[in-house]
């Protein structure tokens, strides 16, 4: 079996500056650093730094002292006020993509704007952004642009993950209903990148490997543009979740990973599907 591999593999520059700053912290820190939520969607990163000392807190009030890590994802507004009042040490390693919608949202907002953020509201970086920005209207669909209230300019911008079909297809449906629309694409090049070549990739292949942590929403999107090309798409997190019934009969198959993986993730993932193939390294 073929195994093709797509080029932008391992860590986006986002997370990999987030992990590296979070390995500094632990290991200049000790066991005195919290992080809210996990540091970046990939269980074997969070297991590995969780093991170097990384603790892992759901609220802010339960930080009693020391140092609070700010995932990549970022933090509501509000979080960060609440640390202060702590008087915590607050150590950002927000991506600087997250950040850059963040002053583009103020930016439109000061501008006049009424503010519409694409994305899912239950995801952090998303929850982040809408603090920033109070009031505005957060959407997921074309099909919820009817129902928002009226307006004379809007301004839009994207979570940096997001399906960039989706958002051209809610630009075009905002700009039918407002009479001045101004959107920004804030969908990250690495994103863009990854799902480019899985819209290649996904014609070449049979079977399609994405690897990724399971609540990645820029993985998930990989693994759904593989199956609308054609591939019969598998996300998975880690070698062991494979199985030869995947590749029985299959000459050609393609592999590729989320923002958040590991390289060497990938790499054991690649392996382990030339075991399970019978193809000789």
């Amino acid at each position: 079996m073929i195994i093709k591999r797509a080029k932008t593999q391992g860590f986006c520059f986002g997370v990999a500056i987030t992990v590296k700053k979070a390995e500094e912290a632990v290991e200049r820190l000790g066991a005195d650093v919290t992080t809210l939520g996990h540091v970046v969607h990939n269980p074997q990163m969070v297991a590995a730094l969780e093991a170097k000392g990384l603790k892992n807190a759901t609220s802010v009030d339960e930080v009693q002292t020391g140092t609070m890590f700010v995932r990549a994802h970022g933090l509501p507004v509000e979080v960060l006020d609440r640390a202060a009042e702590r008087g915590l040490t607050v150590i950002d390693a927000t991506c600087p993509m997250v950040t850059k919608i963040h002053v583009q949202a103020e930016k439109l907002r000061d501008e006049g704007y009424k503010i519409v953020v694409v994305g899912d509201p239950h995801h952090p970086e998303v929850k982040g952004t809408l603090s920033h920005v109070p009031g505005a209207w957060c959407i997921t669909s074309v099909e919820e642009i009817d129902a928002l209230p009226r307006a004379s300019r809007v301004g839009v911008v994207v979570q940096s993950t997001w399906n960039g079909t989706g958002f051209s297809e809610i630009v075009r449906k905002l700009s039918e209903k407002y009479y001045e629309v101004r959107a920004v694409n804030t969908i990250c090049t690495d994103t863009k990148n990854r799902q480019s070549e899985v819209d290649v990739l996904a014609r070449e292949v049979e079977v399609m490997v994405v690897v990724g942590g399971k609540t990645s929403a820029n993985t998930k999107h990989l693994a759904e543009l593989a199956a609308m090309n054609g591939a019969r798409a598998y996300h998975i997190e880690g070698p062991d979740e494979l199985q030869a019934a995947w590749f029985a009969g299959v000459e050609t198959a393609g592999l590729m990973s989320g923002a958040s993986t590991p390289g060497w993730l990938v790499d054991r993932v690649a392996d382990r599907m030339d075991e399970l193939a019978g193809t000789p390294r």
